[in-house]
């Protein structure tokens, strides 16, 4: 994991073809079940268009009771090798109002799948952090659903 001025870089190799990892990212309800920094925070998918141009919108729920608003724009769909998507936090989180982009690339390795993660245009620092902590427990999950999804094949 790489983290750089005002972006997070993040690599895993998967144990699934590129179209079942772009299909975790392309379907709403596969979304819900992973993409949270952990498994203690509920994510409830309140909109989701996914086609070029299309909106999302999630909530997540944190233990203590907070809710978080996360919204944005697909800006780009190349199944199953790439998407890129707009992220802005809503208020009243602390990081609200900053428009970050996330590009997700994603690699054939034949029965594999290398997954980039690229979270960029920050422009704060403790965004940065946060983000990095929050996409290692997503892919955490994600690799977790992968490996239910390819033993229920």
């Amino acid at each position: 994991m790489k983290q750089q001025a005002r972006r997070v870089e993040i690599r895993r190799r998967l144990s699934a073809s590129a179209e079942r990892v772009f299909a975790a990212f392309a379907d709403a309800e596969l979304v819900a079940r992973w993409l949270r920094p952990s498994p203690d925070v509920k994510l409830t998918v309140l909109g989701f268009d996914f086609r070029v141009g299309g909106a999302y919108r999630f909530a997540y729920d944190v233990p203590d009771g907070q809710r978080m608003l996360v919204g944005g724009t697909f800006r780009s769909i190349e199944r199953p090798a790439r998407l890129v998507f707009s992220w802005l936090i809503e208020p009243p989180d602390v990081h609200a109002g900053i428009a970050s982009e996330v590009t997700v690339s994603i690699t054939s390795l034949g029965a594999e799948a290398e997954l980039v993660i690229l979270h960029d245009k920050f422009g704060r620092e403790d965004a940065v952090t946060r983000h990095t902590e929050g996409w290692a427990g997503a892919l955490a999950l994600l690799e977790r659903l992968i490996t239910t999804l390819g033993s229920q094949s």
